[in-house]
C-alpha cells in the first residue's frame, strides 16, 4: 500500500507496452485466470486507456471475473462495460458519481451500477453501515460492522498506545476486504455472502497494532 511502500516509479513506454501486450496474451490464452483485479492507482506511465483495452479482452477470456477496487483514472475502464464487480467507499462513489456526499449511497450505488452495467457494486463506509448492490438479482443489502471500539477488550485485551488511547490499525483494512471479497467470489459464493466475509477480514485486520 502506498502509505508503507510509497508512490512507485515512472514506468517507461516499453515496459507498459510490455505489460499491455503480457496480459493480452494470457488472457487470449488457452487457460485465462478465473478472475482479474484492477486495485488501487495506476503507476505513472501507465494509460488508463491501455487498463481499458486489458479489461475489454476478458470478453474473449471465457468467463474471466473482473474485479475493480480503484477510482482514479478509472473511468475508462468502466466505460467498457466488462467490469463484473466493483467495490470502493462512500467517498469513492460520489466522486465517481459526481455528486456531493453525503447522500443516498445505496442510490448512488445502484445508479452507478446501471451507468455500468455492473454486476454488483459494494461500498465501504469504515466503522458505518456497507452497502451492496446486486442488479443481476435486484437487491439492495446493509451490511453493519462491529463495534470495535465498544468489544475490543473481548478480542484483544487492551492494546493502547503511548498515551494510553486505545488503538484501532485501519491501514490495509480496504484491501484486505477486496483480497478475501474476491477469493470468496472465486470459490463460488454468492456476492453479498463474499462481502460480508470481507468486511469481517478487514474489521479483524483493524486490531492488529500500527507498525513502528
Amino acid at each position: 500500500m502506498t502509505e508503507l511502500v510509497g508512490i512507485s516509479e515512472t514506468i517507461d513506454t516499453n515496459a507498459a507496452v510490455e505489460f499491455e501486450n503480457t496480459a493480452l496474451d494470457i488472457l487470449r490464452s488457452s487457460h485465462p485466470p478465473q478472475a482479474l483485479a484492477v486495485c488501487g492507482t495506476f503507476p505513472p506511465g501507465l494509460c488508463p486507456d491501455a487498463v481499458a483495452r486489458i479489461i475489454a479482452a476478458t470478453k474473449l477470456s471465457n468467463g474471466t471475473l473482473v474485479f475493480v477496487d480503484a477510482v482514479k483514472d478509472i473511468q475508462h475502464t468502466l466505460a467498457t462495460g466488462c467490469v463484473d464487480v466493483l467495490k470502493i467507499n462512500s467517498s469513492e462513489l460520489f466522486t465517481l458519481a459526481s455528486t456531493h456526499g453525503p447522500g443516498d449511497v445505496a442510490q448512488a450505488a445502484t445508479d452507478l451500477a446501471r451507468r455500468f452495467s455492473i454486476d454488483v457494486v459494494a461500498v465501504t463506509d469504515g466503522p458505518s453501515a456497507a452497502y451492496l448492490v446486486d442488479t443481476k438479482s435486484s437487491e439492495r443489502y446493509e451490511l453493519r460492522v462491529p463495534e470495535l471500539l465498544k468489544d475490543l477488550d473481548y478480542y484483544l485485551g487492551k492494546p493502547t498506545d503511548n498515551s494510553g488511547q486505545l488503538v484501532l490499525n485501519p491501514l490495509g483494512a480496504g484491501d484486505t476486504c477486496s483480497a478475501v471479497m474476491l477469493n470468496s467470489l472465486i470459490d463460488g459464493t454468492t456476492a453479498v455472502d463474499a462481502f460480508a466475509l470481507g468486511l469481517a477480514a478487514a474489521s479483524a485486520s483493524c486490531l492488529v497494532l500500527m507498525p513502528n
